[in-house]
């Protein structure tokens, strides 16, 4: 165990300090208590998948990729894997945890909320409140103001 949080606390590998999957495996693998494996991903996993989320405008795809890469780490949590055809719902059911897309438009509201206490003169609530002026051909571009922050999808 000593190994395992040495280096400022987080996991690290004698062979490779700055492996990121050796640190996740390392962690799995030692039968860490799951709310230990919890912790760990509140604090490190979710915030690294989800940085900078506030200014995204997601597709569809995009969103999948971040669901399939949290259920990913919470099969390996739970010790499920997808051979046993537990559905998602389930796994987090059983975790009492969130869905990612749920935390990210929890983030993306409270920078809105940010935005709008700010004063008029800053240049993010300007960015916010733009609007193009001209012709714009093909289709509709996904701007901030198309975006429902209450859904994430785009109007």
């Amino acid at each position: 165990m000593s190994t395992l949080f040495s280096l400022g606390g987080l996991p690290t590998h004698p062979q490779n300090p700055h492996s990121w999957r050796t640190s996740l495996s390392l962690l799995v693998y030692q039968k860490t208590r799951t709310d230990t494996q919890m912790k760990f991903y509140k604090v490190v996993t979710r915030p690294s998948l989800l940085y900078g989320s506030e200014t995204w405008v997601t597709t569809k795809r995009e969103m999948t990729d971040l669901e399939a890469a949290e259920i990913s780490f919470l099969r390996s949590v739970t010790g499920y894997t997808r051979l046993d055809k537990i559905r998602s719902e389930v796994i987090r059911r059983e975790l009492e945890i969130s869905g990612i897309q749920d935390v990210r438009l929890k983030y993306k509201q409270n920078w809105i909320n940010h935005l709008e206490r700010r004063d008029n003169t800053r240049l993010p609530k300007h960015a916010l409140k733009y609007q193009h002026r001209g012709r714009e051909r093909g289709r509709r571009r996904k701007r901030w103001k198309c975006v429902n922050a209450g859904t994430g999808q785009t109007t």
